[in-house]
């Protein structure tokens, strides 16, 4: 785990959650600044999603 800080973010059952991510990177071409990726587990399903991070979160 990266850091603590939870995330508001939407699960795939289409609710609200706020949610720690289980781990997280940045997708960036070459050069670019790129956005932060989390990937999150529903706990309601237990599957796995991933959504983007804020850019003031830490990776």
């Amino acid at each position: 785990m990266a850091s603590s800080k939870k995330v508001k973010v939407r699960t795939p059952g289409g609710k609200e959650a706020e949610l720690i991510p289980e781990k997280t990177w940045t997708l960036a071409p070459k050069g670019r600044k790129g956005v932060k990726i989390g990937l999150f587990k529903d706990p309601e399903s237990g599957k796995y999603f991933r959504h983007k991070l804020p850019d003031d979160y830490p990776v």
